[in-house]
């Protein structure tokens, strides 16, 4: 039988297709299982960065949280990324680093510059808060969890809480490495921050009086705008650091203490609220301070042992002479004074914002019953029961400054929406204290003690006129066999115009706060003279 060559030809082609396609197949599969292999893998793992909140703004709409941007450097376990540390990092946080990669597969850390390595990735945000915040004793600060613990970041909470915090998300090998290819995904809410509260405090002036006041070891300075109230600067001192809050908890300074809401023996800076009074009362008196008086058989004595001779009421606030004083207010009708002081707010507290609020200032006793010749004696040079905080005090000088009347001090400017003010906090009713023409006496009285052989002599500052006065007070307290005392000074500047009250105490300090006055002036005149 012959046999067809074109058949066999037939058959060998189709046997050998018959083998292609059974090898394609098996390779197939096989390749199928391993990228599917590879596939499982693969993985995608989401990182938590910081949380989004709404930011609290200065007067001039200047962020003071939310202000600086910083990076968010996501670290992984890769050569490359761990060589780049030694470039960015100190030794003992690279360790730290190096743990936690170990543990997690990756380390999240904060920069203020861009790292770029292969396995590091730099996402940029705003920082909420740090070491270098302003103001931190009113703003206050946030848990973990982004909410407000206290100060500003409290009261608002509801307000600046967003309960949305930023991640990134990346998709990674079954090593915990990331895959090359493939884009991380950033989810970073930046809306959030647009919205918020506007705050009265001026962020050039917080840094003003946070420089100057750098002197004072315990203690507090406020700085308000005479003709509203507004507070553009409020300081306490010792500071904290925000990244070593533990610290300051068990600091037996109390950093965490906000000073300028508490109440203090005031002493002589009171001494004005009584002369005021006296001139609103058309009482004139001249005394011969020998060093001491005897009020109702009892000596009390001025700061000048030595005595200071013939003494008006003038002379009396330049020298700060007790002697005057106590004579003085022994002419007075008392109801006429404490009137008059809880006008000044003496006996109120200021509120700032919610559950922000300075102490309840206390006259004593003597506000509730009569008092004797001796308990005037020592109000009249703001000793005895007196309390008040440095805010409180600061109400007095604003009068003198503003023609007699003054607001009582604010915070809040309003509400912010989307970087729009959308409710504004109206200013609160202006009080009259004295008369127009006892303050001008007031305002020429204060002025001398800023003159050279005036006790404010340390306080005149050097670019700016201005007025004040100085004051010690004793507090009963007895620390190491020494008497306690907390020293004071209140003032306005400039002097024909006065823009600016100032209010610095220094506790358990002999003086000093003359100086951090006249470097405050001085640093907002230079500052108001740039601008311009």
């Amino acid at each position: 039988m012959q046999i067809s060559y074109k058949r066999i030809a037939a058959c060998y082609f189709f046997v050998v297709l018959l083998l292609f396609i059974c090898t394609f197949r098996v390779f197939s599969v096989m390749k199928h299982k391993e990228y599917k292999q590879v596939a499982d893998q693969t993985s995608r793992r989401v990182i938590e960065l910081d949380f989004s909140r709404g930011t609290i703004f200065d007067t001039n709409m200047s962020p003071i949280t939310n202000a600086k941007e910083v990076y968010n450097v996501i670290i992984f376990n890769q050569p490359s990324a761990i060589a780049a540390l030694y470039n960015h990092f100190t030794g003992t946080e690279i360790e730290k680093i190096l743990a936690e990669i170990k543990q997690s597969g990756f380390a999240v850390r904060r920069s203020a510059r861009e790292i770029k390595a292969e396995g590091i990735y730099s996402v940029k945000t705003y920082s909420h808060n740090d070491d270098s915040l302003l103001a931190k004793h009113i703003i206050g600060y946030t848990n973990a969890n982004g909410e407000g613990l206290c100060g500003l970041e409290a009261s608002y909470n509801d307000k600046l809480f967003a309960n949305d915090k930023n991640k990134i998300v990346f998709t990674i090998n079954g090593r915990g490495q990331v895959i090359s290819g493939y884009k991380p995904e950033v989810y970073y809410n930046s809306q959030v921050q647009k919205s918020g509260i506007k705050t009265t405090i001026d962020k050039n002036i917080q840094r003003i009086a946070e420089q100057q006041s750098i002197k004072i070891n315990s203690g507090a300075v406020v700085v308000c705008e005479v003709a509203t109230g507004k507070i553009r600067a409020l300081v306490s001192r010792p500071d904290y650091k925000l990244s070593a809050l533990d610290k300051a908890i068990e600091n037996t300074a109390e950093p965490l203490l906000n000073r300028a809401l508490c109440n203090y023996n005031i002493g002589s800076v009171f001494k004005p609220l009584v002369a005021g009074v006296g001139c609103e009362q058309g009482k004139t008196l001249t005394v011969d301070c020998k060093g001491y008086t005897n009020i109702d058989g009892l000596n009390f004595t001025c700061h000048n042992l030595g005595g200071h001779g013939l003494m008006n009421i003038k002379d009396a606030i330049k020298f700060s002479c007790n002697s005057y004083f106590y004579n003085f207010v022994q002419l007075l009708d008392v109801n006429g004074l404490l009137s008059t002081a809880k006008i000044a707010g003496m006996e109120s507290g200021v509120i700032l914002a919610p559950n922000l609020v300075a102490a309840k200032g206390s006259l004593g006793s003597i506000a509730r019953r009569e008092p004797t010749k001796r308990e005037l004696a020592n109000l009249s040079i703001g000793q005895g029961e007196l309390l008040l905080s440095p805010i409180t005090i600061t109400n007095l000088y604003m009068a003198v400054a503003n023609g007699g009347s003054y607001r009582m001090p604010s915070l809040i400017e309003g509400e912010v929406t989307d970087g729009k003010l959308t409710s504004k906090t109206p200013l609160p009713a202006e009080v009259r204290l004295f008369s127009q023409n006892t303050a001008a006496r007031l305002k020429e009285y204060l002025a001398a003690v800023l003159e050279e052989d005036g006790t404010g002599k340390k306080a005149n500052p050097t670019l700016t006129t201005a007025a004040g006065k100085t004051g010690t007070a004793q507090t009963g307290v007895i620390k190491g066999g020494q008497k306690v005392t907390n020293s004071w000074f209140c003032g306005f500047f400039p002097l024909d115009n006065p823009k600016y009250a100032v209010t610095v105490l220094s506790e358990n300090a002999k003086g000093g706060c003359g100086d951090v006055f006249a470097a405050i002036a001085d640093g907002i005149t230079e500052m108001k003279s740039s601008d311009n």
